[in-house]
């Protein structure tokens, strides 16, 4: 009875946040026709008519549906083994094959690291399956409002909220609640009919001071040898030029590096401030700190962690860069040469020949949970 009753407030709120963060419109039917028409001419007034803006109330529905699956069988499966039928599931909704399967997240110890598609399976399997005990998914919801999903060429969706969950995890003491708090990027592809998961990035809502760690990333450069490949990583190597040329020279000198991205509604950034506190900014926020931070700040080094850089392109449309950024900055009236290591993801989106950022997740590399 328990089970089902946290399984009833978990797929309603599900359903209801995503209406919420929406315009308090419905996810089902005409309502979210209704809103998504509403977006979709929006966009167009203010960006210019184009498949970047366009809405797909169908697509959506689907995505949600499949995280809503997802939830389902981590809450139904939580501490009844690593290689139960809902693990099984749980993993199914995961692309490992078809592409380059991504993911950024922390271990216990704040350690930030690049996860491999045997990796992501072993810790879902081993945290969902094992360290959460039984019935010991007490609350898996969106904090109102955060929840997003932007699907594009209606073929690939990325989905953005932060999280609020709350698991029991401790053996020794059952009624204790973790509680966990992060930003959450879900990419999802679909392929033969189904939506699948091909690239996950999660980080904490408030981190800490720095911390030594040793991070995990490939130890072999990527395949980027396709044709799309390459334009998506020139026009990352444009966006690294112009922040070195005009970085440190007035806010209002920043117009080329803005123009590389594609401002909408459907734009999404997860990033933070300088007390170590999470944010999800949209496009006018994400303007106004870029024209800021690199405005006032010089770039002396942009560059990538040795052998981190992945570029994966869904449907030679949407392309999903993830590297460990070796940046250098001179911060105006602070430190010279100051260090930012990330975790970073970056998604593309082609429009008109030209491949425009519509999502931003940066976290710390090596910052351990408050």
């Amino acid at each position: 009875m328990k089970t089902k009753q946290v399984l009833t407030v978990l797929i309603t709120s599900l359903f209801i946040l995503y209406g919420c963060s929406n315009n308090d419109a419905s996810v089902e039917g005409s309502e979210l026709a209704s809103k998504s028409a509403s977006l979709s001419k929006s966009a167009s007034e203010s960006h210019g008519s184009s498949e970047i803006h366009r809405a797909y109330p169908k697509e959506e529905a689907e995505v949600l549906a499949t995280f809503v699956d997802i939830a389902t069988n981590i809450t139904l499966g939580a501490g009844l083994g690593a290689d139960t039928e809902f693990m099984n599931q749980l993993i199914s909704f995961h692309d490992y094959e078809g592409y380059t399967f991504t993911e950024f997240n922390y271990d216990f110890n704040g350690v930030g690291h690049s996860y491999t598609a045997a990796e992501n399976e072993a810790t879902e399997r081993t945290l969902f399956g094992t360290m959460v005990n039984p019935e010991g998914v007490q609350k898996f919801a969106a904090v109102p409002g955060t929840l997003k999903i932007a699907v594009y060429y209606g073929n690939v969706a990325n989905l953005t909220f932060i999280s609020d969950f709350e698991l029991k995890m401790n053996p020794d003491n059952p009624d204790e609640i973790t509680p966990i708090n992060n930003l959450i990027t879900l990419l999802f592809v679909k392929t033969n009919g189904d939506w699948k998961l091909v690239h996950e990035h999660h980080s904490p809502v408030h981190v800490g001071a720095s911390t030594e760690g040793t991070t995990s990333y490939p130890s072999e450069q990527a395949d980027l040898s396709s044709t799309a490949q390459k334009e998506v990583l020139a026009t990352f190597g444009a966006i690294g030029a112009s922040i070195m040329e005009n970085s440190g020279t007035g806010p209002e000198n920043m117009d080329e590096l803005i123009s590389f991205h594609a401002y909408g509604k459907k734009f999404t950034e997860f990033n933070y401030d300088g007390g170590g506190n999470g944010y999800s900014f949209n496009s006018e926020d994400n303007e106004a700190n870029e024209r800021d931070f690199f405005g006032k700040n010089t770039v002396t080094q942009f560059a990538a962690k040795a052998n981190t850089v992945n570029i994966v392109v869904y449907h030679e449309n949407v392309a999903n860069v993830t590297f460990i950024s070796d940046f250098v900055v001179d911060i105006k009236d602070g430190p010279v040469g100051y260090k930012v290591n990330n975790l970073i993801t970056l998604l593309f989106v082609k429009t008109k020949g030209e491949w425009k950022l519509v999502h931003e997740h940066h976290s710390p590399e090596n910052l351990p949970v408050i």
